[in-house]
């Protein structure tokens, strides 16, 4: 069905009659033409509030609803940033209606105004149809650009007060810094300013005497539970860790040094869909991940240059093998009881000690003897190629059960026609 459009009479003023190219030579405009234009800025105003909430509930289906409010928005939108073209501000005050000012400058500020209270009323009275992926305009974000610097200077002198890293202090400010600097202000939608804003308020309220359920300073442990994932941050705390896991003083202590940050990190707190940046890794997974590939590395180092005897075994004496013999990997078998545990066929709730168990009676293959640690972490870390290997092998599990139930079932037909006599 065809939507309304509401702003043709405001979207014809703007772009049109109030287009510099049609006052090329004009310096000014008529005190009567300014009262003309004002009256109908003041008139539509009225007019598209009472069109958009009568029009928007008018729609039955939803989407009908979210396409017209953010039609509307969009446009307001573009003609908040033609008008701020045209004034070419310096500040926020700027944009404020001053005495000094000609007609033409006040009619662009009038309009200014009325689109701007139009806006507002749209995200207060239509939250859950307004769209929060689009750019913030260019009046908001010069009012953003003048508040945000005092308040994130506050904020590095009150978390350097407290004791906590000067490095990581400087680095969440040029951050939030960077995203809301004039040359990515196209970029800066009402979902990352609001994130940004969130992070502001909890930076505001961090204590350092808080005690916290983990390994890790308040200030990092309140960025992973935000999803600051920028890649400066990141970086931060993998230079943090490794700088520990190098202290081992043998490959076995820069294992349990990684194993130990791995167990931590998985089990930080995340607050649901928070990110700084929504199409990149979150700042745990990405850490999770790279822990997990340093320690397997380092669990195929250990055994690197060191060539293991052979024990031949008579194939006709079966007792003596010791153990559980798997054509899994390690990484198989810990994918394998994950699978177990998520399906409700493995009941225990402690699943590093399963993992010992096994480690204990399991052999993979490719190792003789499995480090429990590295089947542990194999359980909560899979790759692509891990998990299509396990289904090709699984499959043929599920063929050979296929197998035995169609012969189970000859058997009972021929033992029921009373060709077979058991």
């Amino acid at each position: 069905m065809p939507l309304h459009y509401e702003l043709e009479v405001l979207d014809d003023l703007i772009s049109g009659n109030l287009h510099p190219k049609k006052l090329l030579y004009e310096n000014t405009i008529s005190d009567l033409q300014f009262e003309n234009w004002n009256n109908i800025l003041l008139h539509e105003k009225e007019t598209i509030r009472k069109r958009l909430k009568k029009t928007t509930y008018s729609f039955t289906k939803e989407n009908h609803r979210i396409i017209y409010i953010q039609q509307h928005q969009s446009v307001i939108t573009r003609l908040i940033n033609i008008l701020v073209d045209f004034l070419m501000p310096k500040d926020i005050q700027a944009l404020d209606e001053m005495d000094a000012d000609v007609n033409l400058v006040r009619i662009y500020k009038r309009c200014l105004t009325v689109l701007n209270e139009l806006l507002v009323f749209m995200e207060d009275e239509f939250r859950h149809y307004f769209n929060e992926d689009e750019r913030i305009p260019a009046n908001q974000f010069l009012l953003i650009e003048e508040e945000l610097q005092p308040r994130l200077v506050k904020i590095k002198k009150n978390l350097t007060k407290a004791g906590h890293d000067p490095i990581l202090v400087d680095l969440i400010q040029e951050t939030i810094s960077q995203h809301c600097c004039i040359e990515n202000y196209k970029s800066l939608t009402y979902r990352k300013f609001s994130y940004l804003k969130t992070v502001m308020n909890a930076l505001e309220k961090v204590n350092p005497d808080e005690i916290m359920a983990s390994h890790y300073p308040t200030l990092p442990a309140l960025l992973v539970y935000l999803n600051f994932n920028a890649t400066s941050f990141k970086n931060y705390l993998v230079k943090l860790i490794h700088s520990e896991i190098n202290t081992g003083a043998s490959i076995e202590d820069k294992i349990e040094t990684i194993s130990f940050h791995h167990k931590e990190i998985s089990q930080l707190s995340i607050k649901p869909g928070m990110s700084l940046s929504p199409a990149m890794p979150s700042v745990q997974l990405d850490l999770v991940t790279w822990l997990f590939t340093e320690m397997s590395h380092l669990e195929k180092k250990q055994t690197l240059g060191i060539v293991a005897p052979i024990q031949f075994k008579d194939v006709a004496d079966p007792d003596g093998e010791k153990g559980i013999y798997s054509q899994l990997s390690v990484e198989e078998l810990g994918l394998f009881m994950k699978s177990l545990k998520e399906t409700g066929l493995v009941k225990n709730k402690n699943m590093k000690q399963v993992a010992r168990c096994m480690a204990a009676d399991w052999h993979s293959k490719q190792k003789e003897h499995i480090s429990w640690q590295y089947l542990y972490n194999s359980m909560s870390n899979h790759e692509m190629n891990t998990i299509k290997s396990l289904d090709s092998k699984m499959m043929d599990v599920v063929n050979w059960l296929r197998k035995m139930r169609g012969n189970l079932k000859i058997i009972l037909f021929f033992f029921s026609s009373g060709q077979v006599d058991f």
